[in-house]
């Protein structure tokens, strides 16, 4: 990858910014080319993979959930803010990453995202567990009581140094929220 392409990986507090391969340098801009049915489904099949090593039992997707995530993704493409919403009752991460291509895989970018999430998990700590703001992404992706999900994907653009990037930002959400404080050791579980 040259530096033309891709933004080098900078941290927002929220999330990482990982950058993805080019998968269709010929696409028009403003075109997302993000599928959400498959991108929901990568990533459940994600976080349920992470979840069962932790014995956490599978969610299940919400269309409810999945229709307000996509509020909050298109609401921060249309602004280009990268900050959590005021949605009430929920558990949220949040993730970005800016790439000048014009589109990306829609499987490619929710596993990224969640594994961007779960890979916290090195610095939680099973013998004094609770929230860390270090680890919170984490800890709600593998949230044993956390039962439904819902996540959708959004392309905007941000300028950032003196340059124009196409920013897709992720949105998922969780019912029950996790990151409950007194209530890690029930459902947080070592791998």
């Amino acid at each position: 990858m040259n530096r033309k392409q891709f933004l080098r990986v900078v941290y927002l507090g929220l999330a990482t910014i990982i950058p993805l391969g080019i998968i269709s340098s010929n696409s028009a801009i403003g075109q997302t080319g993000i599928n959400q049915s498959t991108f929901q489904n990568a990533a459940l099949s994600k976080h349920n993979s992470y979840r069962s090593t932790h014995s956490s039992p599978n969610m299940t997707l919400s269309s409810s959930l999945n229709s307000s995530a996509q509020e909050v993704a298109d609401n921060m493409a249309s602004t280009g803010v990268f900050e959590h919403s005021s949605t009430k009752g929920v558990g949220e991460n949040l993730f970005v990453t800016y790439t000048t291509a014009s589109s990306v895989d829609a499987t490619a970018l929710a596993n990224q995202a969640v594994k961007n999430w779960y890979d916290e998990v090195s610095d939680y700590d099973y013998a004094n567990p609770g929230f860390s703001a270090g680890t919170g992404h984490f800890t709600q992706v593998v949230w044993k009581n956390s039962t439904q999900l819902g996540c959708a994907a959004a392309q905007g653009v941000k300028n950032f140094q003196g340059n124009e990037y196409n920013a897709f930002y992720v949105v998922c959400q969780y019912k029950a929220p996790g990151n409950v404080s007194g209530q890690f050791p029930d459902n947080v579980m070592a791998p």
